[in-house]
């Protein structure tokens, strides 16, 4: 019965930094790839509860860019707003664990789809 208790104990110990919340988002962030020759990577720096920072995207095929970031982050949530060289806005507002930030991008015409970034 000892060894069950010290089990759930070390398992139990094993698995809390799966919870945290990342209090500081400076660093390289991407897009997870989902077609071969096209990428969203950004880096952000971090004072206080403010951010900002620059990335570049690419399109199979297609297109390649640059963009700024600035937002504001208050733990767990974050907004991002990446305005491109063309002066196109998408805004990035989601929730923030160890490793990923999840949400939602809005464009300018409003439309909407789910987004990750991943550190790297």
């Amino acid at each position: 019965m000892r060894i069950w208790y010290a089990f759930a104990i070390f398992l139990t110990l094993g698995c809390t930094d799966t919870l945290e919340i990342r209090s500081d988002l400076s660093g390289q962030w991407a897009a997870p790839p989902s077609v071969v020759g096209s990428g969203f990577d950004f880096t952000l720096t971090q004072i206080a509860d403010s951010l900002h920072g620059s990335g570049s995207f690419s399109i199979e095929a297609g297109s390649a860019g640059t963009f700024a970031v600035r937002g504001a982050y208050a733990r767990p949530s974050v907004e991002l707003i990446f305005t491109y060289e063309s002066g196109a806005r998408r805004v990035f507002t989601g929730r923030v664990d160890i490793v990923r930030m999840v949400g939602t991008v809005t464009d300018s015409a409003g439309h909407a789809y789910s987004a990750t970034y991943v550190r790297r």
